[in-house]
């Protein structure tokens, strides 16, 4: 798996940041979740946690029968699931050993930092039982934009330098446009899809999450030389003011499930010519007007 590009954040400051995702981001991944049909007795794979909000919903849902496995690199913020129903294991998922057949995956936010995104859906396909299901959730930034570009281009540079500093690292920005062709093409069978554009007013959570962000990673920002400093604390202002409207960034979530044995065999092939959205089942748009 790749380096996450927030090492080396403070861990005060890192461990607020992911807090402020959990807020901006619970509630749909929790309608998705509930859609799953979560039973008691699951095992269940939260992979990359980060301060544990949906590990302890996963585990409040599955029971005493039930398992969470919690894998990430970093797990400092979760000591507080260290007896059943959790399991936190601290590493690379593709190196982690896991032997439990799984009910239900979920990832948010995770395939888009890594390189080896292929590799980590073909090792959650190989652990996975038929009929299983998974939720996965990623942004695409390059839909990130003002309602009037030209007025405030400072806002504008910062975000061409988010999705620069992604292509720089040979990842791709706009990562959630092709998830679920991706899933498909590694053997998942898609259920429904729910693109979420978060259109925010400033000191709203999302908002709040991307001026964290940004000053985490304004060195790598300012490295693109697509902004400077001072255009990051603009930015960092815009995003913390009421009555500031901007789209964010996009999320697209999925709810997959893996086929019975012998339907997929062939997994994470190179994807068939068509267009994506004739690949899924059900799209749902859906706008997030977030407010402070």
């Amino acid at each position: 798996m790749s380096a996450y590009i927030f090492e080396g954040h403070a861990e005060d400051r890192e461990y607020r940041r992911l807090r402020m995702i959990e807020t901006a981001n619970d509630p749909t991944t929790i309608a998705m979740l509930q859609r799953t049909g979560i039973q008691p007795g699951w095992t269940c794979l939260e992979l990359g946690p980060g301060a544990g909000s949906t590990l302890q919903w996963l585990g409040a849902r599955v029971g005493a029968n039930g398992k969470v496995i919690g894998v990430d690199k970093k797990t400092t913020y979760l000591q507080g699931f260290s007896t059943p129903p959790y399991d936190i294991r601290e590493g690379n998922f593709l190196d982690v050993p896991i032997n439990d057949p799984l009910d239900l995956v979920h990832a948010r936010y995770v395939l888009i930092h890594n390189h080896q995104d292929t590799d980590i859906l073909d090792k959650i396909h190989r652990l996975s039982q038929p009929g299983s299901m998974a939720v996965f959730e990623e942004p695409d930034f390059t839909s990130a934009t003002l309602l009037d570009n030209h007025r405030d281009e400072p806002h504008s540079r910062v975000n061409s330098a988010m999705c620069q500093m992604f292509v720089d690292l040979g990842l791709d920005p706009g990562y959630a446009l092709r998830l679920p062709q991706k899933l498909q093409t590694c053997g998942f069978e898609i259920l429904e899809t729910r693109s979420t554009m978060h259109l925010c007013e400033g000191n709203s959570p999302i908002a709040n999450v991307m001026a964290e962000s940004a000053l985490a990673l304004r060195h790598r920002y300012c490295e693109t030389g697509q902004c400077s400093d001072q255009d990051i604390h603009h930015y960092v202002h815009n995003a913390h003011t009421p009555g500031f409207w901007a789209i964010y960034h996009s999320t697209v979530s999925v709810i997959a499930k893996l086929p019975a044995r012998g339907t997929a065999d062939n997994f994470c092939q190179q994807p068939s010519q068509g267009g994506l959205l004739a690949l899924i089942p059900s799209c749902t748009p859906f706008i997030q007007t977030g407010t402070a």
